[in-house]
């Protein structure tokens, strides 16, 4: 975050139109700044590292394939938090970059509060799918054949705690169900996304479902 605490934002959107009009609004939000502007996939894997920001708002749809971004930045340590905002809505595309890296996934044309909802959320290192988009992702995961199943194997504590994740519960909330700390939900978060050969919490929680089912029993 920056000096004054604010989220900074960097958006990368190859028409000017929309990324000015997302500039702008976002601007007017009291905890989020806006760093950095691209247009081009080369451009951002060029200026973002050096911009810092804490989140990456990504245009797929931009030259050279927003894609390409993904993977790129992925490799550099410090890499930002990821949102994909987007008009594609394939199911399959929302997948792909889940397991590239990206943190939240937003349809285009649901309106910049929902944008800013994604940030804030992927800036204190949850992830957030479209509300009205997130139903048809996990249904794309259930129906999609795997190379390599994930790893199960999941402890009764692992279990608790991704059953919660997928009721869209933060880490906080879940410390306080299951009596423990913040600290410990996080210990026991990266150890399930390990077992399941993931490298967030969509597709934790995806890989979960893969395995168990929509069964909640699973945690008691």
């Amino acid at each position: 975050m920056s000096g004054s605490g604010k989220i900074t934002v960097a958006i990368v959107d190859d028409h000017e139109i929309v990324r000015r009009g997302l500039a702008n609004v976002l601007e007017g939000e009291t905890d989020i700044e806006i760093v950095l502007e691209a247009d081009t996939a080369g451009d951002a894997i060029r200026k973002v590292p050096a911009a810092g920001p804490d989140v990456l708002v990504l245009d797929l749809g931009i030259p050279d394939g927003g894609e390409s971004v993904l993977s790129a930045l992925a490799r550099k340590v410090g890499a930002p938090k990821c949102v994909v905002f987007t008009a594609t809505d394939d199911p399959r595309v929302a997948l792909r970059v889940m397991r590239l890296g990206a943190a939240g996934f937003v349809l285009k044309g649901l309106g910049a509060n929902e944008i800013a909802t994604a940030i804030r959320a992927v800036a204190k290192g949850e992830s957030y799918v479209s509300p009205a988009f997130a139903g048809r992702l996990v249904a794309a995961a259930q129906g999609q054949e795997s190379a390599e199943k994930p790893a199960a194997g999941l402890t009764h504590r692992e279990l608790q705690i991704i059953t919660e994740v997928a009721k869209g519960r933060t880490n906080r909330e879940i410390g306080e169900i299951l009596n423990i700390s913040e600290k410990t939900v996080k210990h026991y978060m990266t150890s399930l996304m390990q077992k399941l050969g993931v490298t967030n919490r969509v597709a934790a929680v995806l890989a979960y479902r893969k395995i168990y089912g929509d069964d909640d029993t699973q945690q008691h």
